[in-house]
């Protein structure tokens, strides 16, 4: 099957890609966008009152000081509360818009009335961008060796003569075709010493280092602002909707942090506690699809409301198949993780294409939520397998609206990582976005302005952040 190339997801950001090319073609870095010179600049100094637009401009410079005449960089920027309370920052995240030329708007609506310092970093340059493309241009993941146990007793190992192992490299007389025959879904190991094809009965990953950028925040960035109290009109705040499940517009910024909780800007999130989940939960069913950052929804959810396993579980390979249940109050809770590459060990049992488990399903509908995310395990391949990836989920979840339309979907979305990385997760939403768009009763929940504001230094967040999120998360569940 043809693959789709991501830049048609991102038209104007390639186009600035080949115009780096063809201006800088031996990627000179005294050319490259640097921290240090480039600016933001405030638009109406640093007093503001409750209710107006906080904007700013970023002029993009290079290593010599010379103007950038092309967009393009990737920047993330907020402003934070002065003397925040709890663990973590309170604060606003702002929305960071490219015009192409060099330069980027910066703004945010100010919604509450304290004292806050602007912070704008560069995540990686354009020309970052162009070395982290590079690096995913392959059907495998150069940061990673992917090794398999297989029936036979034989192991495809890293002293391989062959580079990639395992992967989505595609089929050759020295790879053996493991790939889903129902889904079209690549993955190839490099064949053992035998030359025999017996069935995996384990894959785990070897880490391999890769060098990126340093993300650094930029020249300006650090000024304070006031917000003063507005005591001249009355208040004439909207009243959002509730939070329900259905194709939403993407709007952003989408929320921001306060008091130590997140309140949202697009509806009335208004759940407190995991606990209160318990009312409007009883006799539905929660399907819970990805890998470990969505499995810790599954089990909060379970803890919180006393859900027992049923079935086996396997402690020790965290990806298995995991069912949760309360008699008393008929919830149900399923969880499965993704197919391949998962960078765990474990049999092909414990890793299920999220199209063939939605083709499973039996029984949905009105009492039925499903929550999936796909993409850390993924992003440092090439974009185009994720993207047949999605595309086949969606074609499964279009499959089992028609089978039961009132069923309700809960994409969700990636986090900032404090990281150049966070780049590529940048890319997978956005092309989510787009591939499921235009679906009703499916919802992209979006995060990313979440932990703008409270960025992760870790793909797994820290306990009291999932709590946060799980708040916004099953807020849509009620």
């Amino acid at each position: 099957k043809k693959l789709t190339d991501w830049r048609v997801f991102f038209p104007k950001l390639s186009d600035a890609l080949d115009r780096f090319e063809r201006l800088n073609p031996s990627h000179d870095e005294q050319a490259f966008t640097s921290p240090t010179s480039t600016e933001v600049v405030l638009a109406a100094g640093t007093t503001y009152i409750i209710g107006d637009t906080f904007k700013a401009t970023i002029y993009a410079k290079d290593r010599q000081g010379r103007p950038k005449a092309f967009g393009g960089d990737f920047f993330r920027a907020r402003l934070i509360r002065d003397k925040s309370a709890g663990p973590f920052t309170d604060g606003i995240p702002c929305v960071v818009t490219d015009h192409w030329n060099g330069t980027y708007s910066v703004s945010a609506p100010l919604v509450q009335a304290a004292g806050f310092t602007l912070e704008v970093i560069l995540v990686t340059s354009l020309e970052g961008i162009s070395r982290l493309v590079q690096f995913t241009s392959t059907r495998r993941e150069l940061g990673y060796n992917y090794v398999a146990d297989l029936e036979s007793g034989e192991k495809v190992r890293s002293d391989s003569p062959f580079p990639g192992l395992c992967g989505t490299m595609f089929k050759t007389t020295e790879t053996c075709d493991y790939s889903n025959p129902r889904n079209e879904e690549p993955w190839f190991c490099i064949k053992p010493p035998s030359g025999v094809c017996s069935p995996i009965k384990n894959d785990f990953k070897d880490n391999l280092k890769a060098k990126y950028e340093t993300m650094t925040s930029i020249k300006g960035s650090g000024v304070s602002i006031l917000v003063a109290p507005d005591n001249t009109t009355t208040s004439t705040a909207s009243v959002l909707e509730d939070c329900v499940v259905k194709n939403r517009k993407h709007i952003r910024p989408n929320g921001y942090m306060w008091d130590g909780r997140w309140t949202s800007l697009t509806c009335a999130n208004s759940l407190q506690t995991v606990q209160e989940t318990e009312a409007c939960l009883r006799n539905k069913v929660v399907y819970f699809f990805g890998d470990s950052t969505i499995r810790m929804y599954s089990f909060l959810l379970g803890n919180h409301l006393k859900l027992q396993f049923v079935g086996p579980d396997s402690g020790h390979i965290w990806q298995n198949p995991k069912t949760l249940y309360n008699e008393a109050t008929n919830i149900t809770t399923y969880y499965r993780a993704h197919g391949p590459p998962l960078q765990n060990p474990g049999g092909p049992e414990t890793r299920p294409y999220i199209s063939d488990s939605l083709d499973g399903i039996r029984v949905a509908g009105k009492d039925t939520f499903i929550i999936l995310n796909v993409g850390a395990h993924l992003h440092k391949f090439a974009p185009s397998i994720y993207i047949h990836r999605m595309e086949g989920i969606r074609d499964a979840v279009l499959r089992l609206l028609k089978r039961y339309p009132d069923t309700r979907f809960i994409y969700r979305g990636l986090d900032v990582l404090s990281s150049p990385l966070e780049w590529y997760f940048y890319r997978y939403d956005v092309i989510v976005r787009e591939i499921f768009k235009g679906i009703d009763n499916f919802m992209f929940l979006d995060f990313w302005d979440l932990t703008t504001v409270i960025p992760q230094n870790d793909y797994h967040p820290p306990t009291q952040l999932t709590d946060i999120k799980s708040l916004v998360l099953f807020d849509f569940l009620c």
